[in-house]
C-alpha cells in the first residue's frame, strides 16, 4: 500500500512562539509500508512548551529508529506498541518535570501519535 503524507502547523492568533512539533514518516518493512506520525504541543501557559513537544517526538522517532524495526520483523502486536508508547510518554514526562524543575519553571506537551500499517493503526493521545 502507498500511504501519501502532509503535514503543517500553523502560530495561531494569541502566542508569539509556535509550541507545536511534529513528524511524519513512512518506513519500508518486511510487513509492507508504514506510517508514523507525531504531534506535540507544549501546555498553554507554561514555559518552554516547544522544548517539551520537541524532546518528545524526538523520542518517538528514535523509537521508530531503533524499535519499530525489530517490531516489523514479526508480527506487530497491540501489546508491544501499547508497552513502548506508554513507557516513552511516562519517562518523557519525568524528564520534561525534572528540567523544568532544575530551570525553575513548569512546563508540558500533548502528545498525539499514528502508527498506520497495512493491516492495523494505533494510536496514543496525552
Amino acid at each position: 500500500m502507498n500511504f501519501i503524507v502532509s503535514a503543517t502547523t500553523d502560530i495561531g492568533l494569541t502566542k508569539s512562539t509556535n509550541q507545536d512539533s511534529y513528524n511524519v514518516r513512512i518506513f519500508s518493512t518486511k510487513q509492507g509500508k508504514v506510517v508514523l506520525a507525531v504531534l506535540c504541543d507544549g501546555m498553554g501557559g507554561l514555559a518552554k512548551g516547544e522544548v517539551a513537544s520537541a524532546s518528545l517526538v524526538n523520542a518517538f522517532c528514535k523509537w521508530a529508529d531503533n524499535k519499530l524495526p525489530i517490531l516489523c520483523e514479526n508480527e506487530i502486536t497491540d501489546s508491544d506498541i501499547r508497552t513502548d508508547w506508554v513507557g516513552i510518554a511516562t519517562e518523557y514526562n519525568e524528564k520534561i518535570k525534572s528540567y523544568a524543575a532544575s530551570c525553575g519553571t513548569n512546563m508540558g506537551t500533548t502528545v498525539t501519535a499514528l502508527l498506520l500499517t497495512e493491516t492495523r493503526y494505533y494510536i496514543i493521545n496525552v
